[in-house]
This record gives C-alpha cells, structure tokens and sequence, in this order.
C-alpha cells in the first residue's frame, strides 16, 4: 500500500511538471526609455506534492536523483572522506525558500509553487568543474538582503590534490541562474589564489564579526592568517587564535532573538538535546545554540520572526525524533521522521511552503557513502 501511495505521489509530480518562463515580448516604448524585457526565470526540474509518505532523492552524478524507498541507498556509493564526498554541506533559509549547498555538486532551490498549492519547485543549479574538484566551506548571506554564496576550497585532509586554489573562490546564484557565477569580495579578495592564498573557513561569529582564515604554502613553511571584520566589503583585521577559535563555539541561549530563545530552550529540554543548528530566514548564516553541555546535537528551523506570533519551530536529533512548536504555546508536539538505515542519519532539516525537506547521510566516521535529503508533510503538522 505504501508503494502504491509512493507511485501515485510520484506520478502526481511528473504531471504537475512545469516549465513557466517569462516571455520575451515587445519592449516597453515610454518618454523616450527603451525597457528591457526580464530574463526569463528557469523551470524547475520537477514540481513536488509530498504527503503523509515521504519523497526520497539521492544526489547523484547529474543531480537529486529520486529513489522509491530509502533502503535503495543502501551501499549504493563508495564511502569517501567526507571534504570530497558529495553530499547537502549548508542549508539557508531565505524568504520562504529552503536553498543548499552541495558538495562537489552546485545548489539545490526548493521553492513554493504558487500555480499548485503545496507544491515546491525543485531548482538545481550545477558547478560543473569547479564544484567537483574543491570542497564547500560556508554559505552564508554577506547581507541581510542579498543572495547567498558559498566559499570553495581546497582540502587536502584524507587525500592529496595536486590542484592549485580555486581561481574562483565565492560562487552565488539567483533565480534566474543556470549555474553559478563568481562574486567578488573585497576583504577575501586581499589574499589572491594567483599568489598561492587559499580561504578554508569563513563563518559568522557571536560577536556579529565575520571571521575567516586564509593559508599560503610554500617550500620553507605555511604562511596562516585568521581575521576578522564587521563587513565582508571590507578588508579584515587579524586577530587571535583564542578569539578565532571561540567565533566556533555555540552561543549561549540568551544570544537568540526573543522569538525563538523561549521555542528553542524548551525544544531543547524535551527533546533531550544539548544544542541546536538554527536555519532561519532571519540568519545569514546558520548558528549554534547551546543550553548546557554539548550532549546530542539537533537540526532545527525557525521560521523568523516578522509576522507577531505565527513563528514555529521545528528541530530534529541525527535519528528523527522531532519536535515542533509555535510562538506563544508552551505545548511540544512530538513526531517521528522517515525511520533511516543502521548508519545513516539526519543532517539538517527546513521547510519550504508546506513541506519538510530533511538532509540525510550514510556516515562511516569521517567517512559518507550514499547522501541526499527527504521530503514529507507530517500529519502531526497540519
């Protein structure tokens, strides 16, 4: 029966399929000013209508590839050290937009599908060669408002790359992108990849400080700087290894925004988890909260704050047992994601629209076999 159901989902989507693009009609003719038409929007992959049973996508070769049953995944990709494995590095949320960064991959945009209530369009944006040679260290919002980028690398931890730092370091996309596009930025653009500089780590501290670190080797020695700067337009100032290396740790629940520091302690307390990752369209980046000793640590998405008492909360642990609430209620509601295989595990989670996306792994120490994400609309939800 739940095959059944699965198919008759699937199909659903394939005939929900669309390819809406702006039309490229006559220009508008006024005082004398010529307007361009808009470029025209690109069509999602597929138009996705998730129900009570869940939607499974694999990334593959050419992208999420969708799978009938978890349990396909199974050994179904060697395992690989984790820096050159491709797998859903970062998740943002932004607007009511659910955006991921995936590893030796490109971006996925999960989108809701205004034409069909409770679809979410699925967009996928590749990086062709750069992607599959470097690693995704951040992807963050540089501004409140602006688009994303993420931060590629080299990594060289588990396996030796004899390949240079990527000529291009930051790559962003919109949506009306094919594939991403280079973005310059002036405080890491200050240690030029032609001058041997590469960019491992860029983040987003407590302190509101961006803070990044930038190495150089050579045959006598390996030349390391840590910054810091209140703006990424602007150049960074070095600072302390004790002052990099707590921009790392979780921050304190009093740290969170009023409208999720109430949600979040008592998602936390019973839900039995020591910290929390925060996706958020208020963040530009994702952030770590913690209550006490580090313990089990969840994924959580909080809805934002803007609309006075319509922000929820929804936080998951590495196996599923989830948790949801809303702003001003102190009852919890409990619920189960999709049961995993022995060794996988829930990497993330966010919703778009209506519906659930969770990223999931097959983890083997520092090691990822098969890897993608899901999506559901829990019953418990509605």
């Amino acid at each position: 029966m739940r095959r059944f159901c699965f198919c008759l989902a699937w199909l659903a989507s394939l005939l929900l399929f669309s390819c809406d693009r702006v039309a490229e009609g006559d220009r508008v003719y006024e005082a004398g000013v010529v307007e361009a038409p808009a470029p025209p929007r690109v069509p999602p992959l597929a138009i996705l209508r998730a129900g009570e049973f869940p939607l499974w996508f694999q990334i593959a070769d050419d992208g999420p590839r969708l799978i009938e049953r978890i349990e396909d995944a199974v050994y179904s990709a060697a395992l690989i050290p984790w820096p050159h494995a491709a797998h859903v590095r970062f998740t943002l949320a932004q607007d009511d937009e659910l955006l991921m960064a995936v590893n030796r991959d490109g971006f996925v945009r999960l989108s809701p599908w205004p034409a069909h209530p409770g679809g979410v369009g699925l967009y996928r944006v590749p990086g062709g060669e750069p992607w599959r040679l470097y690693t995704v260290g951040a992807f963050v919002r540089p501004d409140p408002d602006g688009s994303p980028v993420a931060l590629l690398y080299r990594n060289e931890w588990f396996l030796h790359q004899d390949v240079p730092p990527p000529a291009h370091r930051l790559w962003g996309f919109d949506e009306y992108s094919t594939e991403p596009r280079p973005v310059p930025m002036p405080s890491l653009d200050a240690f030029p990849p032609e001058e041997g500089w590469d960019l491992d780590v860029l983040r987003r501290g407590g302190s509101g400080y961006w803070y990044y670190r930038a190495t150089r080797r050579n045959a006598a020695r390996q030349e390391i700087a840590m910054l810091r700067t209140d703006s990424l337009g602007r150049e960074g100032q070095r600072t302390s290894l004790g002052d990099f290396h707590n921009a790392a740790r979780p921050e304190p629940l009093s740290a969170a925004p009023p409208g999720l520091r109430e949600m979040l302690a008592l998602a936390l307390a019973e839900g039995g988890f020591g910290s929390a990752t925060v996706v958020s369209p208020d963040f530009q980046s994702c952030r770590r909260f913690a209550s006490g000793p580090e313990g089990v640590r969840a994924h959580a998405f909080f809805s934002g704050g803007s609309v006075p008492g319509s922000a929820f909360l929804i936080a998951t642990g590495p196996s599923g047992d989830a948790v949801y609430l809303q702003a001003g209620l102190r009852s919890v509601r409990r619920f189960s994601l999709p049961g995993l295989p022995e060794g996988f595990v829930y990497t993330g989670i966010g919703m778009a629209g209506d519906t659930v996306f969770a990223s999931w792994e097959e983890q083997v120490g520092f090691s990822i076999g098969a890897a993608g994400f899901m999506a559901i609309r829990p019953p418990e939800l509605d």
